[in-house]
């Protein structure tokens, strides 16, 4: 996959893969293909963990509920409406040769965790979701990438 062209100024959200005809579906068939788009986000987190290293697994809930009370931005507040999870990298770190995983020692910094980095001071982020919680929207795997912080 080819995430450079995707790493523009701003902000932007692509669906990397869409179903089709899960709005009508029954629920166990919307499961499985939830599932199966779960099990390719696994396969493509595998791709960029070896490029920026291991990424932060950041659970969207708290921000979906503070969208009720503050200003979330955007991409923020949007992704956290339509996934419940996400895989968050920071574009600063040295890629990884491609026969390689990220160093033992490389794991995400404590004093970048999300929300505590200064504006645009380390590059973009770029987050991997299943977004799935809409029943009557269809599941897509999307891929975010950012130069806004999270909040």
């Amino acid at each position: 996959m080819d995430i450079d062209r995707y790493l523009g100024p701003g902000h932007r959200t692509a669906a990397l893969v869409t179903s089709h005809g899960l709005r009508t579906a029954d629920a166990a068939v919307r499961l499985a293909e939830v599932e199966r788009f779960r099990e390719r986000r696994e396969e493509l987190a595998a791709s960029l963990t070896r490029r920026w290293g291991a990424p932060y697994h950041w659970g969207l809930q708290t921000v979906r509920l503070r969208t009720g009370t503050e200003e979330i931005p955007e991409p923020w507040a949007g992704l956290s409406l339509r996934a419940d999870d996400v895989y968050l990298w920071r574009t600063d770190r040295a890629p990884q040769p491609a026969d390689q995983g990220p160093p033992a020692d490389q794991g995400p910094p404590a004093d970048r965790a999300p929300g505590t980095d200064p504006v645009g001071e380390y590059g973009r982020w770029v987050a991997l979701g299943v977004a799935d919680r809409d029943p009557c929207d269809e599941v897509r795997l999307l891929l975010v990438v950012t130069d806004t912080d999270p909040p």
